[in-house]
């Protein structure tokens, strides 16, 4: 056990963050008619890797401070994770975005013929 913090906290606090901005701020422009959730999931995809090489060079330069033995590949895993979990979500956004407008369409298409 070591003097220092685990970086397992460290990872959870920054992926709950991140997935509370993506989502908080799809679900208030989709409530608000500003932006589908497909969009969203798309714009998240986008920004999903630059996010991911930003947090990577953070973890890697943040473990060669704590440990300077370390080998870091623990960081680079805690940052892939990251990462994958936000494409992950990006993705159902994505889809539940598409299967809104599908339903949305025949929903309107079925108003019409009445």
């Amino acid at each position: 056990m070591g003097d220092y913090m685990s970086g397992d906290g460290l990872v959870w606090i920054i992926l709950l963050l991140l997935l509370m901005l993506f989502d908080g701020t799809a679900i208030y422009l989709h409530k608000n008619n500003k932006l589908p959730l497909w969009l969203s999931g798309i714009i998240m995809g986008i920004l999903t890797p630059i996010l991911g090489f930003i947090i990577g060079a953070l973890f890697l330069k943040l473990e060669e401070v704590v440990n300077p033995t370390s080998t870091r590949e623990g960081a680079a895993f805690a940052a892939a994770f990251i990462v994958l979990v936000l494409m992950a979500n990006s993705i159902v956004f994505f889809i539940v975005g598409i299967i809104l407008k599908i339903i949305n369409y025949f929903k309107a298409k079925e108003e019409v013929q009445q």
